[in-house]
Order: C-alpha cells, then structure tokens, then sequence
C-alpha cells in the first residue's frame, strides 16, 4: 500500500492565467491510526463530534490514493469521536455543512479554504451548490450538483404517503415484510425507497424497522394547548448504504419518534418535539451502525443518527434501542440487517 504522494509526479494543474497550482503530499499518520485501533467504543468521549473554524490559507492537499484520503478521514473522525479533538474546517467552507451527508465533516476538513482537494491524478473543487470533479489528462471538469438530504425528512414523507397508498392508520400494516407483536419490518422490494431524491443513494439499500406504542400524554396536533392520553405513535429505526462525494462507501443508521396525525380520515406522520411531552416526561433514543470497516454509535433524545464507513458491496446493519417514560414496550437494542 502505497502512502503520502510522488514528489517527482508530473501531475500540473492550472488554476487561473496558466499559474500552477501549489499542493502539499500528505502523509497517512500511522502512529495515530495504530494507537486509535487500540481504543474502544468505552472510550469514546460521547456526544456530536466539535467542530471549529479557522480563517488560515493552505496549500491544496493532495493524497496518493482514494484509500489514504480516506483513512485520514477516518482518524480526524476517530479523534473527534475517541479524543475529543475538535474537527478543524476552513472558516470559508462553512457554507457545505448543510451538505454532511454527502460531504462528511471529516471529508470537508481534508478540503482547502478554496475549496480544492487532490486525490491522485483527480482535483475536486468545491464551486457555490455544486463540485467539479477534473483529471489531470482531462481539460473538461464533470460538474455535478450537490443535494441536500435529510434522511429524516424523507423517511417520515415516505412512510406517510405509504400509509396513505395501503389505507392503513399504523405502520406495523404499511412494512409487512414480517411483523411481531409490536413491530414490522420491511426491506426495499417490499416498498421501494429510495431515500429520497439524493444521487448518491440507490433503491435497494434501506432496511426498516418500525415499532408502535401509546403516548401516554402528548400534544397531538399543532396548536394544542391540552395533552391527548393514550396517543398512538411510532419509533422508525432505519439503515441505508450510501457513498460521499469522491465516491467513498458509508453505512448510515438512523433512530426517531414520531406521532401520527389524523388528517381527512388518513393518517400521516408527524414529528415530535419536547414541548410536545409533558414536563418530566423522559425519552431517549440511540443507535449503533455496523459496518466491515467498523461501527458508530448515537445518542439523543428524540431522534439521533450514526455513520462509519463501510467496504463495497458489503451492506449496512444496525442496531437501536428507545424508551420513553411510562411505556414498556419499546425496542432494545432492536436489530435492523
């Protein structure tokens, strides 16, 4: 396996007026790698990983391969997750946060604050709603748009128009793939989700898991002053596979509670938020998600998600676990393959 770059390269690249364009070799940190491998999830300091600006200007980094771009990702996400070290991304690139589920932070950290990342013989460049992906032999750059997603978002706009489709008021009757006392589960031949309209995603990568239960007290509908007793919900527990930007290869997991509303006789989901519940009512959700490369965990009180990496054609599995004060019947450590 090769690390860091040729220096004697031939690679020349042209920025603007046939100025070449200055880069730096990176050289995978295999001390740090060796010594994280040795860390275990017990050691993780817990949380959303920290992420902090800086306003400095760098040389472009260019990676001898796709494989040491994305180790160093994975060890800048490991610090994050294992040492709390803060992911460092330039101030000028705060703008594609919004694009995380196509641009990792700890990708968008490996990115130069104009932009630009080398990987191989390949510059990516970061350009307003969109990148631009050029190989060194190639004086035309594939321009391609960037998407925002929000797997929540299009999960909860799926499932409800599902409802809607099969005429049914609980999702245990939508995913009927196999069912239990509680919950059904459902796989993409059986309903077609594709995760929304994002290109990175493709039908036949999301399994689903769903698991309904009684609000004991909750403001069901928006406006309402009172509590509702006994208000059906749901808690949808979901995997999918996905690749990033430069084509790198995650498994995502999510966990969330919802509340279904009633509207012209059809039911829909809706979210739930805090000051839907009572005060004092306790609610939590996590999530593991299982790769070959390796596993991330989440943790929140509503909804929460997880990403590592994962190898080709290789899937995703997960695991989820919710509670939710004076209700028994919630999912621990709930599998979904």
């Amino acid at each position: 396996m090769h690390f860091g770059c040729d220096t004697d390269s031939d690679l020349f690249l042209e920025k603007e007026e046939n100025e070449e364009m200055e880069y730096e070799c990176v050289e995978v940190d295999l001390e740090s790698m060796a010594e994280l491998s040795r860390m275990t999830d017990a050691d993780a300091v817990g949380g959303e990983p920290q992420i902090e600006f800086f306003d400095d200007q760098e040389l472009v980094k260019r990676f001898w391969s796709y494989e040491d771009y994305y180790i160093s990702a994975d060890l800048i996400l490991e610090k994050s997750r294992l040492a709390g070290e803060p992911i460092l991304i330039p101030q000028s690139l705060q703008r594609y946060l919004e694009y995380k589920q196509l641009i990792p932070p700890e990708e968008l950290a490996l990115v130069n604050h104009e932009g630009r990342l080398i990987i191989g013989d390949t510059l990516y460049t970061l350009a307003g709603t969109s990148y631009m992906k050029q190989h060194v032999d190639d004086p035309v750059a594939e321009v391609i748009d960037l998407t925002v997603f929000d797997p929540s978002r299009a999960t909860k706009d799926y499932l409800s128009r599902l409802l809607e489709e099969r005429g049914v008021s609980r999702l245990t009757d939508a995913l009927i793939s196999y069912k239990s006392a509680n919950s059904s589960c459902g796989k993409p031949n059986d309903f077609g989700f594709a995760g929304g309209t994002n290109p990175a995603r493709s039908v036949g990568s999301t399994d689903m898991c769903a698991w309904d239960f009684d609000y004991p007290s909750i403001k069901a509908n928006p406006g309402d002053n009172e509590f509702t007793s006994n208000s059906p919900g749901a808690v949808v527990m979901w995997n999918t596979s996905y690749s990033t930007w430069t084509g790198a290869r995650r498994g995502i997991a999510n966990t969330q509670f919802f509340k279904y509303r009633d509207s012209n006789g059809g039911y829909f989901l809706d979210y739930v938020s805090s000051a839907d519940l009572p005060a004092g009512q306790t609610s939590s959700v996590s999530v593991t998600v299982i790769t070959s490369r390796g596993r991330s965990s989440g943790h929140g009180i509503l909804s929460t998600w997880a990403s590592t990496r994962r190898k080709g054609g290789r899937g995703t599995r997960s695991t989820h676990s919710a509670s939710l004060g004076g209700v028994s019947s919630l999912p621990t450590y709930e599998p979904v393959n």
